[in-house]
C-alpha cells in the first residue's frame, strides 16, 4: 500500500511538471510560431510587419488558396528554395501566415475578448440586431431551446441550469452528472478532467419529456490508475421542478479505455436523425494510432437507438465482438480529428459535421455509414511546427485518398469551426436550410449554403463577436448564440429587423 501511495504522490508530481510545461507551451505559441518568425526574419523587411508593404504577393483573391499562393511565393521567390532558407511545408505555413493576417484572424489570446454589436447589422439576405439575453458562467458549451421558450445551458466546469424567458438563469438542476474544475487554464482555455458538454432534446420531447446529457465521465483508482482519466458518457433523464430524475446511462465504454487525455478533444457532440437514432462524437482522446481502429472508441461518431439500444445494421457491428472491452458495435463512421459541432438536416435526415483541423483544415462533413474521413493520413492543414502532417505515415496508415470521404466545405486557414444548426423557421426565410456555423478563433458566424452537396454561397454574418460555442434555433424561430469570453460568457439572440 506504502509503495503504491509513492508511485501515486511520484506520478502526480511528473503530471504536475508536464501540466506546467504545457502551460508554458500554450502561452507563448503565438510567439514562437516558426511562419511569423520567417515572415519576420525573411519577408518583413519588404512587406511590413503588417504584410502591407509593395505588392510581391498580389491581391487576394476570393478563391485564393493556401496552395495557389504559396506557389505564387514560388513563383516570384524561387531563391528561397535554392537558398535551402524554406522547405516547401515552410513556404505552405507563410501562405497561411499571409492569408490569417488578411482575413485578420486574431490570435488564441485576442480571440477571448467579444464585441456585441449596436444597432442594426447588415447582411446578403437579412439585416438583424443581436441581443444579450443573459451572461453566464465560466466555459459555457452547449444549449438546448425548449418548447416553452425556456432555454437548458451547459458551462463546462458548473453544470446544468435553465434560463427563463425573460433571460433569468436558474440555480444549478440537482442530480446530474458531477464536473470538476479545470486543473489548469491557459489564455482563456480549460484544462479538465470531468466536464459537462451537450444537451440535447428527444425529438419526442414535448410527450416523453426525455433530455440526453453527454459529459466527460471521470474515473480513478477503481480503474487501476493513480490518477484522474475520463471518457464520453450519455444519460438521459427528466427534469422535476429543479431535480434530474429518472436517469439512464444510454452510451459508455469499456473503462480501460478511458484516458488522460484532457476534455478539450472529448467532443461529445450529439443529434438524432429522423428514425430516432442518436449520434455521438468523441474526439482523439487518445493516441492517433488508435484513431482507426474500430474496437476504440476514438475519432469516430458513434450511433445507438434513443434508448441506448445498439441497431444491428450499424457498419461494423457483429453479434460476437472480438473483445468485451470493444466499442466497434457502435461506430458509424471514422478517421475524425476532432468533430466539434453535429446536426441533422431538417430536410433529409442526413447528419453533418463540422470538424477542427490543426494549422488548417477545418471542414464541414457529410457523415456517411462506415465512412473513413482521413485523419491523420490526409489534411489540408499543417503542424503547428510548420511541416507537413506525418502522424499517418509514421503509424503505417496505408489507403489511397479515394477511399476516404472528403469534405464539402474546407476552411484553410482554419477558423476553429465549433457547433452550428440548419436554419430553419419563418424569422429568417431567406436562410432558410443554411448552415449557421460558429468558430472559436475566428470569432465568426458564417452562413453555407449547400445545394446538390456543394458549397454555393459563404458569407460572415457576424465577426468578431467572441468565441462562439453553439449555434441553435429556438423555438420562436429566432437564432442563438453562445459565446465564451475568458471568466465568463453570453446568451446572445438574433432578431430580424422587421
Amino acid at each position: 500500500m506504502k509503495r503504491l501511495a509513492i508511485v501515486a504522490l511520484g506520478s502526480s508530481i511528473l503530471i504536475f511538471i508536464a501540466m506546467v510545461g504545457a502551460y508554458w507551451f500554450f502561452i507563448t505559441q503565438d510567439d514562437r510560431e516558426p511562419s511569423r518568425l520567417a515572415f519576420t526574419d525573411k519577408c518583413s523587411d519588404c512587406h511590413g510587419q503588417g504584410n502591407n508593404g509593395p505588392d510581391l504577393f498580389t491581391r487576394l483573391r476570393l478563391e485564393e488558396t493556401a496552395d495557389s499562393l504559396a506557389k505564387k511565393i514560388l513563383a516570384q521567390h524561387a531563391d528561397l528554395i535554392v537558398g535551402a532558407q524554406f522547405d516547401e511545408p515552410m513556404i505552405k505555413a507563410l501562405a497561411l501566415y499571409i492569408l490569417e493576417r488578411r482575413q485578420e484572424l486574431p490570435s488564441i489570446l485576442e480571440s477571448h475578448n467579444y464585441r456585441i454589436p449596436r444597432g442594426l447589422v447588415r447582411t446578403q439576405l437579412h439585416d438583424f440586431t443581436v441581443q444579450l439575453v443573459t451572461k453566464v458562467g465560466k466555459g459555457p458549451y452547449s444549449i438546448a431551446p425548449l418548447p416553452d421558450g425556456r432555454i437548458l445551458l451547459v458551462e463546462k466546469v458548473r453544470g446544468l441550469t435553465l434560463v427563463d424567458k425573460l433571460g433569468n438563469q436558474g440555480e444549478l438542476i440537482e442530480g446530474t452528472p458531477r464536473v470538476w474544475q479545470e486543473i489548469i487554464e491557459a489564455r482563456g482555455s480549460l484544462a479538465v478532467l470531468g466536464s459537462m458538454l451537450d444537451v440535447e432534446l428527444h425529438p419526442d420531447y414535448s410527450r416523453n419529456g426525455w433530455i440526453y446529457l453527454s459529459h466527460s465521465d471521470r474515473c480513478q483508482l477503481d480503474c487501476a490508475s493513480p490518477w484522474p482519466v475520463t471518457m464520453v458518457r450519455v444519460i438521459r433523464g427528466r427534469l422535476d421542478g429543479n431535480r434530474w430524475v429518472d436517469s439512464e446511462e444510454i452510451w459508455s465504454v469499456n473503462k480501460s479505455s478511458y484516458t488522460l487525455v484532457p476534455d478539450a478533444v472529448a467532443s461529445g457532440r450529439l443529434t438524432f436523425d429522423h428514425d430516432g437514432h442518436l449520434y455521438v462524437t468523441v474526439g482523439g482522446k487518445s493516441s492517433y494510432d488508435n484513431l482507426h481502429d474500430m474496437d476504440t472508441p476514438y475519432g469516430k461518431i458513434h450511433r445507438i437507438r434513443d434508448d441506448g439500444s445498439i441497431p444491428a445494421d450499424n457498419p461494423f457491428w457483429q453479434k460476437t465482438p472480438v473483445d468485451i472491452t470493444s466499442s466497434r458495435n457502435t461506430v458509424w463512421s471514422y478517421g475524425h480529428r476532432t468533430a466539434q459541432g453535429l446536426a441533422t438536416n431538417p430536410l433529409d435526415g442526413t447528419i453533418w459535421a463540422t470538424e477542427m483541423g490543426p494549422r488548417g483544415g477545418d471542414e464541414v462533413n457529410l457523415i456517411k455509414r462506415g465512412g473513413n474521413y482521413g485523419w491523420p493520413l490526409y489534411t489540408e492543414g499543417l503542424n503547428y511546427n510548420a511541416d507537413y502532417i506525418k502522424i499517418g505515415q509514421e503509424l503505417g496508415l496505408d489507403f489511397d485518398i479515394s477511399e476516404t470521404i472528403t469534405p464539402i466545405v474546407d476552411f484553410t486557414p482554419a477558423p476553429s469551426l465549433s457547433n452550428f444548426t440548419f436554419h430553419y423557421g419563418n424569422q429568417f426565410p431567406a436562410w432558410r436550410n443554411d448552415l449557421l456555423i460558429g468558430s472559436l478563433r475566428a470569432q465568426t458566424l458564417f452562413r453555407i449554403r449547400i445545394e446538390n452537396n456543394k458549397a454555393v454561397e459563404k458569407e460572415r454574418l457576424l465577426t468578431r463577436l467572441g468565441r462562439i460555442r453553439d449555434v441553435e434555433m429556438g423555438t420562436d424561430g429566432f437564432v442563438y448564440l453562445l459565446i465564451e469570453h475568458d471568466e465568463t460568457g453570453s446568451l446572445l439572440r438574433i432578431r430580424p429587423n422587421l
